[in-house]
């Protein structure tokens, strides 16, 4: 299209920050209802002053001086010419003039007005006057026949000095909306840049932020408005930013010491055996060093599962329906737990569908046996419910043990957490499994919570039935 090419011109002159655009819209918005209140003023005063004007023309008093002897018209003695040619103003009134008309009587052989009332309307003019200061107006004109007479005497009055009279309102009205105008464009420019002001301040502190300077905060004002409440956000989530990489940083110090630890290990052994091939228990070697293998390759597949699920690579992965009773069913069966601990499995009789991966759902369901396991006294319990009101599937672990404090429900998610003060390799894991659990229940649009209970720990799994 033609004006495709003006696009980039239009974009140029586009105002660029926000202050120039609210400038803009507020002297826009001003203009309007000045402008509109500028005209009304400048018509109202127009009216009244043609009004004035067409009195004053409407006086009698000019033409009692005015005589008519056969086709001759003169006042006060001057001879008064046709309309057309060059009239001087009538004596004493400067605006006041005269001119003659006569009649066509070509088109009507009656003499007189009666004969001629089209021209008699051709003649008569109200007069005009112009909003525009470099236009002129137009003057009042008044025809009269007299009898006996070949024509109208038309009486023309100017209306230059009303014009000139208009004229000054019409300035002064201009010049006093411009001057609003430019008042409350200022006003505004220097309002928003006194509002935006800390925004700028922000910014500029928000520009030296850095992965190393983490702890520094933008600047909140004391106003308590909308900017007040965006800087408190802004450093709310620059806490949540900073403890984020505190865990990651942490993340990547407990990795690399749970990962260095069993290949010391690993290592130490077959040194030793190494060094002395004759005398070592090698059955025992190899099954220490086999553990120790199974427990790098265990947290290394942890790691790499949280890695994908952090990149919310299981959305991109086929999805399936999955009967959540078969899973927990199949998992609570194959386990294995330690003597004296049972499990109380309690499911509906019928399936209860989600959407998701199996394998991932099993891992969750896994988890929660395996944190329930480790800290269990004697019984767990697994729980499946539906509830339809909320279209949720409800998987609830729960263990007779020690529990967990309140003060520690949400830390228990974190990676590498681990609650007993030992960190022993017997009863804690190497503290991954809540937060792979909780991970995967994110991908699946549900949740992972621990729920107060009176005895040991409770956590309630809850999955979407019915996924948009």
């Amino acid at each position: 299209m033609k004006w495709m090419h003006l696009l980039p011109l239009l974009r140029r002159l586009y105002p660029s920050t926000i202050r120039m655009r609210l400038t803009l819209l507020a002297t826009v918005i001003a203009v309007l209802p000045l402008a509109a209140a500028a005209t009304g003023t400048a018509l109202a005063v127009r009216s009244s002053i043609l009004e004035g004007a067409q009195q004053r023309s409407a006086e009698p008093g000019p033409w009692w001086r005015v005589e008519v002897k056969g086709d001759r018209a003169t006042y006060d003695r001057e001879r008064i010419s046709r309309c057309g040619s060059t009239s001087p103003p009538a004596p004493g009134d400067q605006r006041i003039s005269f001119c003659m008309k006569p009649y066509d009587l070509s088109s009507s052989g009656a003499p007189g007005p009666s004969g001629h009332d089209a021209m008699y309307d051709a003649l008569s003019h109200q007069g005009a006057l112009s909003l525009g200061p470099w236009t002129p107006s137009a003057p009042i004109q008044r025809p009269n026949a007299y009898p006996q007479f070949p024509g109208y005497v038309v009486l023309t009055y100017s209306l230059e000095a009303e014009q000139a009279q208009l004229d000054t309102v019409v300035w002064s009205l201009a010049g006093g909306t411009l001057a609003l105008v430019g008042l409350i464009a200022g006003s505004t420019w220097f309002a928003v840049g006194r509002v935006l002001r800390p925004v700028e301040a922000i910014r500029a502190e928000f520009a030296e932020l850095s992965a190393h300077h983490l702890d520094r905060r933008v600047p909140v004002p004391r106003a308590g408005n909308e900017i007040a409440r965006l800087a408190t956000t802004m450093n709310t989530t620059l806490n949540r930013l900073q403890a984020a990489v505190g865990r990651q940083r942490q993340f990547t110090t407990d990795a690399s010491h749970e990962l260095r630890t069993p290949l010391a290990c690993l290592r130490t052994e077959l040194e030793l055996a190494l060094n002395r091939p004759d005398a070592a228990d090698w059955p025992r070697v190899v099954h220490a060093a086999h553990q120790d293998t199974m427990r790098v390759q265990e947290l290394t597949e942890d790691l790499l599962l949280l890695a994908r699920l952090d990149a919310e690579q299981g959305d991109r992965q086929p999805r399936r329906t999955v009967d959540l009773t078969d899973v927990v069913r199949e998992e609570t069966v194959r386990r294995r737990p330690p003597h004296g601990i049972g499990i109380d499995l309690r499911t509906g009789p019928g399936p209860v569908a989600v959407q998701g991966h199996p394998a991932l759902l099993a891992r969750v369901i896994g988890n929660l046996l395996d944190n329930a396991e480790r800290y269990a006294t004697g019984t767990i319990t697994v729980r499946l419910t539906h509830d339809p009101h909320h279209g949720t599937a409800v998987v609830d672990v729960l263990d007779d043990g020690p529990g967990i404090p309140p003060e520690d429900h949400r830390r228990i998610f974190e990676r590498f957490t681990r609650l007993d003060d030992a960190r022993t390799q017997d009863t804690g894991g190497v503290g991954l499994g809540l937060a792979i659990a909780q991970r995967i229940a994110a991908v699946h649009r549900g949740t992972l919570e621990i729920v107060p209970s009176a005895r040991g720990a409770h956590f309630s799994l809850r999955l979407p039935t019915h996924l948009p």
